[in-house]
């Protein structure tokens, strides 16, 4: 671990900080490179699985389907991922799962080049995709506050997840147009793009588990829930990031079917509709880490979880494309902002040996999202998708504003 620099070592007169700070750590810094190899895999797959599945069954509900086969064991096996990151070392962890997430690639990439992929295939490769991601991502995200002081932790939380929105912009984009050409290039690109993950990672410092006391697996998950539970603070950040998850996040998972049967053009202009949400998320991500203060507060959070409600109910009704991918930013924009202060404002709140079992309970969150893609994908195929999508985003503002009316206590100052 890195020594405790003082609050004020990298801080403007004015309160900001610069953007890029925590990089000048070098173990954050290789950190960050190996996660923005592998979240470019991932936000690759984002587009070309749900792609693929559309294009083999022209089906919104078998879309779903394999959304879900990620999603049923993504929520399953998200607490042993936290688990596992705070108990085990955390390199061993990463590369076990990067190795899986690597193999379902190139599987996937075979089966295409060979024409025998199956719409059964993607559904059990997502189930294994929905397994490993539980063990990667929290033993990758638990790592920040190990790697930079505590007075760089915002800054470096909002540079993570803007690793993740740099690769919804790059990701997509490139996922849009290898499939264009090629498909079986694109799952080509995804399996590399772990590899290299994978070697950057084997440089990274043998952080020892933080876990002072040693209970069983069992034990550390209810001691877990357990410290949850106690911390109202947790307990309605959770809350409202599970709000956001299922009212808000499915429509990410169903814009194969806007790209194809509303907008009417071809998937290499589905990967920049993409592109255009990973670029506000990006936006949202640098505006956080450069400007921490904001995430003493929920003030901020709660706009942008309401104003994420707002945006999807534009996208939804965006009769020409150039408009939508416009709404996209937006939606892309007040979505991120809301997940890093949320995210962050938990790290803050939490303990550092529980710093894996928190990330966890995001994953948790974050796997609502593929589970609800199943009825979600029924109801388009039912109502059409403008009418699903802008009853979710009308319902998503309303939620957040009664939320925090009722939520006191995410408007207090939080401690740094």
């Amino acid at each position: 671990m890195t020594e405790e620099a003082p609050p004020s070592a990298s801080l403007t007169a004015h309160g900001w900080r610069r953007p890029f700070d925590s990089l000048s750590v070098p173990e954050f810094r290789l950190l960050f490179l190996s996660a923005f190899c592998s979240h470019s895999g991932i936000q690759m797959t984002t587009l070309a699985r749900p792609w693929l599945a559309f294009e083999l069954t022209d089906s919104a509900t078998m879309l779903g389907l394999v959304a879900a086969a990620q999603g049923v064991p993504q929520l399953l096996v998200s607490p042993l991922g936290g688990v596992a990151a705070d108990r085990l070392p955390k390199r061993m962890v990463l590369h076990a799962s990067t190795a899986v997430l690597m193999a379902i690639a190139l599987i996937t990439a075979v089966l295409i080049f060979f024409e025998a992929i199956r719409i059964w295939h993607l559904v059990v490769l997502a189930l294994l995709f929905g397994t490993a991601l539980p063990f990667n991502q929290p033993a990758r995200h638990s790592y920040v506050p190990l790697l930079v002081p505590r007075a760089q932790l915002g800054n470096a939380l909002g540079l993570f997840a803007a690793v993740r929105n740099m690769n919804q912009v790059l990701g997509p984009s490139i996922a849009g147009i290898l499939i264009g050409v090629d498909p079986f290039l694109a799952f080509t690109a995804i399996a590399l793009a772990q590899v290299l993950a994978f070697i950057l990672a084997m440089g990274l410092p043998r952080a020892a588990p933080l876990t002072l006391v040693q209970r069983s697996v069992t034990a550390d998950l209810i001691f877990g829930l357990h410290y949850i539970w106690d911390k109202p603070i947790l307990r309605s950040l959770i809350a409202i990031n599970m709000i956001v998850v299922v009212l808000g996040f499915p429509y990410q998972q169903v814009l194969p079917v806007f790209q194809k049967n509303v907008l009417g053009v071809g998937p290499e202009l589905l990967g920049f509709m993409f592109a255009s949400m990973g670029a506000g998320a990006l936006i949202a991500s640098m505006l956080v880490a450069t400007f921490p203060g904001m995430i003493h507060r929920g003030y901020p959070m709660l706009v942008a979880g309401a104003a994420f409600g707002g945006a999807l109910v534009g996208f939804a009704l965006s009769p020409v494309y150039g408009l939508s991918v416009a709404l996209l930013f937006l939606t892309g924009l007040t979505s991120q902002a809301f997940s890093t202060l949320n995210s962050t404002l938990m790290m803050f709140n939490t303990e550092p040996h529980l710093y894996g079992r928190i990330s966890s309970i995001n994953m948790m969150c974050r796997a609502m999202t593929p589970l609800i893609i199943l009825p979600f994908g029924a109801l388009i195929d039912a109502f059409g998708a403008r009418a699903v999508v802008s009853v979710a985003g009308v319902a998503l503002a309303v939620v957040i504003s009664i939320f925090g009316a009722m939520r006191r206590d995410l408007l207090r100052k939080q401690s740094s």
